[in-house]
């Protein structure tokens, strides 16, 4: 994955899960439907909630990628087809 693909990125590392959420509500907004926005957690329980919002707000996870204990999900945002971008949520490890 590459970050040059992403509209922006939000390092959610330093973040509680409420502080993760908050940053993509407020930066995603401006982003036109189909941006892809790359997100990192350093937890499980952070990468789970990320991904239910993803979900309630109707984006995609179109890729996702494990570097030791960081999580690195690429979301495109909701509103037109990404199709072409993945077929589903990949999770490698490096």
């Amino acid at each position: 994955m590459s970050s040059s693909v992403a509209a922006l990125t939000v390092d959610g590392t330093l973040l509680t899960c409420k502080g993760v959420i908050a940053r993509l509500e407020t930066t995603f907004a401006d982003l036109p439907a189909g941006s892809l926005a790359r997100v990192l957690v350093n937890d499980v329980p952070n990468r789970i909630d990320v991904r239910a919002w993803v979900d309630r707000k109707g984006h995609r996870v179109v890729n996702e990628l494990r570097q030791g204990d960081t999580f690195e999900l690429l979301i495109a945002k909701g509103g037109v087809s990404v199709e072409h971008l993945a077929s589903g949520a990949l999770i490698s490890r490096r």
